[in-house]
């Protein structure tokens, strides 16, 4: 069976304001039903034990009169039951104003007036107790239940033409030899009252809840709406205005974070725009010199010689491959490194030296100034490599004489500067080398720096540019 999904949210809150209310009122009935009526029905029986006790211990029975009062003995009565030989006879021992006897047998000593009032007051305090029948039926009936042998105040509960009676008989000593009986009785009034006050204040409560639920409904939904068009805007890239939403609540935190999110984003589609800008000037310029030259060559009007001109052309070509390899290797890095965890034992020492190894023969005329421990990482080797080959790889572009690398264990972490004796960066922009769209002052696009970034926060560690007095270095940290 499917649950009932309501797509209005006023429904849903009415709908769980009304269960709640039913709940109640389901366990309320449940409690009265089990526990309320069970108590209530053995307070009467004990009242009506005691009003028969005292019956039996008095030679008057017309005291009788007084008990019809309580409250737990409305409509209560009592008879005499006398057996001689093989008949039973049965004589009613009080007349009470307003009882049931009185109001059937119409037998009252009091005014007609005052007989209906006080019937109708009873009537409306337990209705159920003036439900028709027969009394002198229903008596004996009750007188059935005794068989001739000596009796004590025992209790009865039984049903008679659809109506449930509780009584108790006692023996009675007459002073002769028929045999008499002393019998009290009620009809079991179930008193609904309490169900039906809790019934109609739930129904009450439903019908309130649903104007409630409308209310507060709109009350939440307002500021949903808002929500819901804010959305929509920055789904069509729309920037204009924030959302103001001043509540302080959950709603007005969530509006404060699509503010940040508005942010966020329009500064990820600025920077977007700006790399497309950049990335396709810096691949249109290798192209056009090698599609100038390459034309010259067949008009054969180059300038200098053919074999000058093609080195121009696979340098710019050389240029070219790696900025397409820089860019396909930074739109894939992050899948390729969430779905390739595997962790090996880096040792960044032998690592360093390969790396420089291969480097040196770039430009000879570079002094290299070498101070590496032994340090071991965790980490994938192919990665660390190209993290730390881009920034070697930005400093042999900068420097002027000298590189100096060293590698220490420092609290934990491996601790790795490159310095170069090239020019400062610039302050403004020293936060901002690492960015995708970061250009050099020269004008020049690269996405190195980013990739060495981008890996190096993926092991959890730090990299920062920092200028000397003459020259720049890069420090990186791992935990090792």
């Amino acid at each position: 069976m499917k649950i009932v999904k309501f797509k209005s949210l006023t429904m849903r809150i009415w709908t769980i304001f009304t269960a709640i209310i039913l709940i109640i009122i389901c366990s309320i009935s449940f409690l009265y039903l089990f526990a309320y009526r069970n108590i209530n029905e053995n307070a009467r029986m004990q009242d009506l034990m005691v009003a028969h006790g005292i019956l039996l211990n008095s030679s008057d029975f017309n005291q009788a009169d007084m008990f019809n009062e309580l409250k737990n003995l409305k409509g209560s009565s009592q008879f005499l039951v006398t057996i001689s030989g093989d008949t039973k006879q049965i004589s009613d021992i009080v007349k009470r104003l307003g009882s049931q006897s009185d109001f059937q047998n119409n037998s009252s000593t009091e005014s007609p007036k005052a007989s209906s009032k006080d019937w109708l007051r009873n009537f409306i305090q337990n209705p159920a107790s003036f439900q028709a029948y027969n009394v002198k039926d229903a008596e004996s009936w009750m007188a059935g239940y005794i068989n001739g042998e000596t009796i004590y105040e025992k209790e009865f509960r039984a049903s008679f033409q659809g109506r449930t009676f509780i009584f108790i008989i006692s023996s009675i000593d007459n002073g002769n030899s028929d045999q008499s009986f002393l019998v009290s009785y009620m009809p079991d009034m179930e008193d609904n009252r309490l169900l039906y006050i809790v019934t109609g204040v739930g129904i009450v409560f439903i019908f309130i809840g649903f104007i409630t639920a409308k209310i507060v409904a709109g009350h939440i939904a307002k500021p949903l709406k808002e929500l819901e068009d804010f959305t929509v805007r920055i789904a069509r890239k729309d920037w204009k205005e924030p959302i103001l939403i001043k509540s302080q609540d959950e709603i007005g935190r969530l509006a404060n974070a699509m503010n940040r999110m508005q942010k966020e984003l329009k500064l990820a589609d600025e920077e977007e725009k700006m790399f497309l800008q950049s990335i396709s000037h810096d691949l249109k310029t290798p192209v056009m010199v090698i599609m100038s030259h390459a034309a010259a060559i067949i008009d054969g009007v180059y300038v200098d010689s053919v074999e000058n001109t093609a080195e121009i052309i696979r340098d710019e070509a050389l240029s070219l491959e790696k900025k397409i390899k820089q860019m396909l290797y930074l739109n894939t890095l992050d899948y390729i490194m969430v779905n390739n965890t595997e962790f090996d034992k880096v040792n960044l020492h032998d690592l360093l030296l390969h790396i420089i190894n291969r480097f040196e023969v770039v430009n000879s005329e570079i002094e290299w100034d070498l101070d590496i421990d032994k340090v071991t990482i965790n980490g994938n080797t192919d990665k660390m490599q190209v993290a730390i080959e881009n920034i070697l790889d930005n400093a042999l572009r900068y420097v002027k004489n000298k590189i100096c690398i060293s590698l220490k264990e420092e609290r934990s972490y491996a601790v790795l500067e490159i310095y170069n004796d090239g020019p400062n960066i610039d302050p403004k922009n020293i936060d901002h080398i690492f960015d995708n769209l970061y250009k050099d002052k020269t004008g020049n696009f690269g996405l190195g720096l980013a990739i060495s970034k981008k890996i190096i926060d993926f092991y959890n560690g730090e990299i920062k540019a920092v200028n000397k007095e003459n020259g720049v270095s890069f420090i990186i940290k791992y935990p090792v």
